[in-house]
């Protein structure tokens, strides 16, 4: 959970090459290094920042550093920007009425809907895509969430999101991904990320691009996750992500509709 707080990718070396191996790729995924660089990296655990440089290096295991390489990661300015950004994300939309989307005309789990058919109901959007493992971990938390409140006037919705931008994925192997995480709530195919683009990024540097929404049945935005991962837990290191899930089901709690009782 920490390194995927701080966006951390994890390189084996073997024979030479240095295969990822956190977060797990579903397809092999090599780092080419400068020569020089691989010369600097053998024997070594090797921290290279977002911007290709190297940040340091320790002749150790592993298994005996994370504390210190997650403090040199907090202390830098890219990643206290990151923080920063993502406490404050989102919040310029709260009381706002959401935009309709525009997606499909892939659907699954359900006939194509519109927001506005919704109206009334409490609607809790997710931008995902099958590559994050972010996605992985909040899909079936969101699912969980669907569960509870079956039967209630909520609507789960997941808006696919090709990576990278501008490329187009299978939409079979969308739906085949999030069938394996146990997604039966509906889904469909933002292409191009118009409706991301519309709701989320319209031109701000957003720390993640796996938002959550939550509209209240009047349409308005009431409550927005920034991303990247929430899930339920009762452990210490996945803190954050289980008080994002709380905050969230507390935030549908909050904006049910009330059941008038005749009498």
């Amino acid at each position: 959970m920490d390194l995927l707080e701080r966006d951390l990718v994890l390189f084996q070396e073997r024979d030479g090459v240095y295969h990822q191996w956190f977060p797990k790729p579903q397809t092999p995924v090599v780092l080419q290094l400068p020569r020089e660089m691989q010369k600097q990296a053998v024997g070594r655990v090797t921290l290279i920042g977002k911007d290709g440089g190297v940040k340091r290096q320790w002749k150790t295991e592993l298994s005996e550093l994370p504390s210190e390489v997650f403090r040199l990661v907090d202390s830098m300015p890219m990643r206290q920007r990151e923080m920063r950004d993502a406490r404050a994300n989102g919040a310029e939309l709260l009381g706002a009425k959401a935009k309709k989307w525009t997606v499909g005309p892939e659907w699954a789990h359900s006939k194509p809907l519109r927001l506005a058919d919704l109206h009334g109901r409490v609607v809790v959007v997710r931008f995902w895509t099958d590559t994050c493992p972010y996605c992985a971990r909040s899909l079936p938390a969101l699912q969980q969430l669907a569960d509870e409140f079956a039967g209630r006037p909520v609507t789960f919705v997941g808006l696919y999101q090709s990576k990278p931008l501008g490329s187009e994925r299978p939409w079979r192997d969308a739906v085949a991904r999030a069938t394996r995480l146990g997604v039966s709530f509906p889904i469909a195919y933002d292409h191009d990320w118009q409706t991301l683009r519309s709701w989320w990024l319209d031109g701000r540097r957003r720390a993640a691009t796996s938002a959550s929404f939550v509209i209240a049945p009047d349409g308005t935005i009431v409550h927005v996750h920034p991303g990247p991962v929430f899930f339920r837990s009762d452990g210490p290191n996945h803190a954050r992500a289980n008080a994002d899930f709380e905050a969230i089901r507390a935030a549908i709690h909050r904006h049910l509709p009330q059941v008038r009782i005749p009498g």
